[in-house]
């Protein structure tokens, strides 16, 4: 009898086969899932970093507009001066000026506005609006009146004389008794805000915003039906934390779009910027992707249950050209994108830039918007062949870069501002915001700039700066005819000894005739040179640093000052070595600033004898001195006034500030000096000696390499601002 045969293996091995082929179509969906995933995330990511840069833009357009509004607030308490001395010509010249820079339209104002104590407003740069309007039940009159000293903004309101959408940007106006005197306001056209952000958008579906505390200010799509409202009460951005300055969050639109917002406050304001991308359209190629990605791993998993047999091999050659195939996918997207997002550059007002800064700091320029030409005229293809970009820089700021950029790379951000070459051979000053935004193993740093220009913003500063000196002059009149009445009165009294001894000797009083006569001539010298000094520092002075000897300006101030140091019984002592390198200055702004401290100086004497009860007993005493200290020379200005109050010396160089007795100080001292100090390449620092306040003026040696500019007010104090006051 045959035996029966031993039973079929084939079915085993069906089942291995298959489980073999699902483990696989399930390994390859895995993968998809992870795929789609890490683009996912990385898309996400991408976006947000994208949107942070855009909040950073809308961030300096409006600290631009805020920086105009700093100057024009500064012209208003001239304004309030000069009314209250009687000097229209003066006040007139001022109106003019705030008239024509708000009806130029450049930084989007709508008017400047000036309010009396009563809180009926006196001016308007409006045209016609001349008619009563009070404005004393506004908030933005009523925080003042209450005491606010600093900036203030008001919610979005519309005006009454404008009669459009407006956040109002106060200051105090300050009388002669340093007493409340009014307000002044600047009104920002929230329409054209709006208009201005709509120029940075990357995508027709992003938008961009401003926000005053937790109100719309300005849209750029839709100003019409937003400025003025509330955030939703669930919107994230109303939950992050004060003291945090910036920041992303994943939120929905009031129109239900889905959103990455990045935001940033601004500094000592309650205004926050936000860009608001649309989360869908960065998400768009990915959704696309990865129905791609699942359709092929499920391909692949059927064309592997089908052709399990077939082997690895032939599936893994499949599986290699569907990966390749996404990564095409990718990358065509990835240039979309990056077109889009040129396009969108280029209509910026500014240059955004990026480079690489090496550890020595060295830069290599490798990317330039197609916005350069319309800002510095120049092509990105013409800067991005110069052998260096930097040629078109001042000789000596071009010296600092290596300096800049080594700064940049260790600080993550800097800020300055300098002269620049157009293509047209027209200098312009512009302003040039550099961000590291990612740092390599090697030690390079990758940046983004945004260069803008401000020559309009130096125009007016350069204005304000004529103002300030104008006014010291004023200040100076007294002891100037002083100092003038003195060889003026030699003179006389030598004219007529001469004559005398004529009349009573004849010929025998030729010999002293002669001696009186020329006492009458240097007398004469001495008067001309006076007025030489005063003609000299009346003018306008508005060229680069250059060669200067600092003996040279110390004499000038004291020529100047020598009437006004002796009415008040104040000894000037000069210490100047001989053989002083020339520092890099210009003449006139630093006799300027020489003369704001000593006259700062006299004051504070006057105040110490008053306060101490020692009027009249002794002379107080100034004393200049000056050394070099390697690439730099520091003099220094010491008095015996008694010094600054710890109290005022973090406030020393805030605007407006003055511990001077009402109706003595304009405000317009020191910051003409720091601004001067930081427009030579120098510093000012203030400290306490022992009989009195010290002043420190540290310049730039000529031909040495520059060292990178401080201003503080003692030990530990922050950096000053690009303006402060005087304390005078």
């Amino acid at each position: 009898m045959t035996a029966p045969p031993p039973p079929a293996r084939t079915a085993p091995r069906r089942w291995i086969a298959w489980l073999a082929a699902l483990a696989i179509a399930a390994a390859l969906l895995l993968a998809g899932e992870a795929l789609i995933g890490r683009l996912s995330r990385d898309a996400t990511e991408s976006a947000r970093v994208e949107a942070e840069a855009a909040a950073d833009v809308v961030h300096q357009v409006l600290l631009r507009r805020l920086e105009a509004v700093e100057v024009l607030h500064r012209l208003t308490q001239s304004w309030l001066v000069l009314r209250e001395s009687g000097n229209d010509q003066g006040r007139s010249a001022i109106e003019t000026e705030l008239a024509s820079t708000v009806n130029a339209g450049q930084f989007g104002f709508i008017q400047v506005a000036i309010i009396g104590r009563d809180g009926w407003m006196l001016w308007s740069s409006i045209p016609g609006s001349g008619a009563p309007v009070y404005l004393g039940d506004r908030e933005h009159f009523q925080v003042h009146a209450r005491g606010l000293r600093g900036l203030f903004i008001s919610i979005p309101l519309v005006g009454r004389v404008s009669q459009r959408w407006t956040v109002q940007l106060t200051r105090p106006l300050l009388g002669p008794d340093a007493a409340f005197a009014g307000v002044a306001v600047v009104s920002m056209d929230l329409h054209d805000l709006s208009e201005a952000l709509a120029e940075i958008q990357f995508r027709p579906q992003d938008s961009a915003m401003i926000l005053r505390g937790t109100l719309r200010a300005a849209h750029s799509r839709i100003p019409g039906t937003a400025i003025g409202t509330e955030l939703p009460a669930d919107d994230p951005l109303r939950a992050s934390p004060p003291d945090q300055m910036t920041g992303s969050v994943l939120r929905r639109t009031p129109e239900g779009q889905q959103s990455i917002t990045a935001w940033r406050r601004v500094a000592g304001t309650p205004l926050t910027v936000a860009y608001i991308q649309d989360y869908a359209a960065s998400q768009a190629g990915v959704a696309n992707l990865a129905l791609l990605v699942r359709l092929t791993a499920g391909a692949g998993g059927a064309v592997t249950l089908m052709l399990v047999w077939v082997g690895l091999s032939l599936r893994a050659r499949a599986t290699a050209r569907q990966v390749a195939a996404a990564a095409e996918t990718e990358r065509s997207l990835a240039e979309a994108a990056s077109a889009t997002y040129a396009r969108r550059i280029a209509g910026l007002p500014g240059l955004i830039y990026g480079g690489d800064i090496r550890p020595d700091g060295t830069f290599t320029l490798t990317h330039a918007s197609e916005s350069a030409e319309r800002v510095v005229g120049w092509t990105p293809a013409h800067l991005l062949d110069m052998p260096d970009p930097h040629e078109l820089m001042e000789p000596s700021d071009a010296a600092r870069q290596a300096e800049f950029y080594a700064s940049v790379g260790q600080q993550g951000e800097a800020q300055r501002e300098f002269r620049l070459r157009r293509g047209d051979g027209q200098w312009i000053w512009v302003r040039d915001s550099v961000r590291v935004v990612d740092r390599r193993a090697d030690g390079t740093a990758e940046m983004v700039g945004y260069i803008a220009d401000i020559s309009d913003e130096r125009a007016i500063q350069a204005k304000l700066q004529n103002a300030g000196r104008l006014t010291t002059l004023g200040e100076m009149a007294t002891g100037l005819a002083h100092e003038l009445n003195q060889p003026l009165a030699v003179m006389s009294l030598a004219a007529d000894n001469a004559s005398r001894a004529l009349q009573r000797r004849g010929a025998a009083a030729l010999p002293d005739i002669q001696e009186r006569l020329s006492r009458i001539g240097q007398q004469a010298q001495r008067a001309r040179d006076i007025v030489d000094h005063l003609r000299v520092f009346g003018r306008s002075d508005e060229g680069e640093p250059e060669p200067l000897s600092l003996a040279q300006a110390v004499e000038g101030a004291s020529v100047l000052t020598n009437g006004a140091l002796h009415a008040a019984a104040i000894d000037l002592s000069i210490d100047l070595p001989a053989g002083l390198p020339p520092v890099m200055a210009r003449l006139v702004p630093l006799e300027q600033a020489i003369v704001n401290l000593l006259m700062n100086a006299r004051d504070a004497i006057d105040d110490h004898r008053r306060e101490t009860g020692r009027e009249g007993e002794g002379a107080g005493w100034i004393r200049i001195a000056a050394a070099v200290e390697g690439p730099m020379l520091a003099m220094t200005i010491a008095d015996s006034g008694g010094g600054i109050p710890d109290s005022h010396m973090d406030r020393l160089f805030e605007p407006f500030f003055t511990t001077k007795a009402p109706g003595k100080g304009t405000g317009l001292g020191l910051p003409l000096v720091h601004a001067a100090m930081r427009a030579f390449g120098g510093s000012i620092t203030a400290a306490n000696g022992p009989d009195g306040a010290v002043m420190t003026l540290t310049f730039a040696i000529a031909g040495a390499p520059a060292a990178a500019p401080v201003a503080t007010a003692g030990a530990g104090a922050p950096t000053l601002p690009d303006a402060a006051p005087d304390i005078s």
